[in-house]
């Protein structure tokens, strides 16, 4: 076992893969979460990093420490270690995780904590990575953002804990998410009571939002998820120009091989349009459009209110 945690770089003469962070907190959603990272993985033949945050404990003394220590050696896990067992025995009864894998344990001390950030990784001999990550960090998010400073994922998926959750220390609440999507300009799905096979619904108003369309049209195809699309107009002065935006993107989803299920215009507001139509979909999926002032202009974007009123799980592509 080795014992240093180390930032390994891939070989820069191989084509990236497609790289997954699922964020998790040990609850009924993170299960949920891990499921959907799993279709979407064995869709694009992806390498998936699970990740626990483990808050530093206030006034940390060197009691604390022991008495952790003896937890371990007692054979008491801490939670992010139940909940990343847990989680190894979820991709295992989803056959996911079992065979010919090779696994190794990283760890290195942070923030004077003995037991520190601990990594238990699993390679498959085609080539397929799956980490399991314990961080220590000051809060939740900061945790994540961390790692996503440190590592390259093309997609990020927050499990979300549900409600009664804002003072436990490691569940990922509605504050944790809105700091980490905030921050972090690459594409966030907020996974939210998600379920399969209900298809991604995409919403296009301009040219930004209908690449970002094709992006996720086709990592949707990957996973044999059904794609539908939407474009609303704040007035009915406005359906054409929606309309021509709808065109337009099911011809670049089309022309890249991908069907479109079914296409819908709708007049009203944008984000209660899309909030309503959406709850019979899988994802919600957004363009996050603000071109500058990122923190001011997404607060008061679509995306952002889709993201924080919608009731099922909605992904901000960027």
């Amino acid at each position: 076992m080795n014992t240093e945690l180390l930032d390994i770089e891939p070989n820069a003469e191989e084509a990236p893969r497609f790289n997954i962070l699922l964020c998790i907190d040990g609850s009924e959603e993170s299960k949920r979460g891990l499921k959907y990272a799993v279709k979407l993985g064995s869709g694009t033949d992806a390498d998936i990093t699970l990740l626990y945050v483990r808050p530093i404990d206030k006034g940390m003394k060197s009691g604390v420490n022991l008495a952790r220590q003896n937890m371990l050696d007692w054979g008491v896990e801490l939670p992010g270690m139940r909940a990343l067992k847990d989680a190894r025995d979820q991709l295992i009864e989803l056959g996911y995780l079992g065979g010919n894998w090779t696994e190794d344990t990283l760890r290195k001390r942070a923030y004077g904590d003995p037991l520190g950030d601990s990594v238990k990784s699993y390679t498959h001999p085609d080539g397929n990575h799956i980490a399991l990550k314990q961080m220590v960090s000051p809060n939740v998010a900061s945790g994540i953002l961390d790692e996503l400073d440190l590592n390259r994922y093309d997609l990020t998926i927050i499990a979300m804990s549900g409600p009664g959750t804002k003072n436990v220390a490691g569940k990922i609440n509605w504050s944790v998410t809105k700091s980490v999507i905030m921050e972090h300009h690459g594409t966030v799905l907020l996974a939210r009571e998600i379920e399969e096979n209900h298809g991604h619904l995409i919403c296009v108003s301009d040219e930004k939002s209908i690449e970002a369309a094709k992006k996720d049209a086709i990592l949707a195809s990957r996973c044999d998820c059904p794609v539908h699309l939407i474009s609303v107009a704040p007035t009915e002065q406005d359906l054409p120009e929606a309309e021509a935006a709808l065109k337009k993107a099911q011809d670049a989803i089309e022309a890249a091989g991908v069907e479109v299920v079914s296409v819908q215009t709708a007049v009203g507001h944008p984000s209660d349009e899309i909030i309503r139509r959406g709850t019979d979909f899988s994802v919600i999926v957004v363009a996050d459009t603000s071109v500058k002032g990122f923190r001011r202009f997404f607060q008061t974007s679509t995306a952002y209110e889709v993201l924080q009123h919608a009731h099922n799980s909605v992904m901000i592509i960027r």
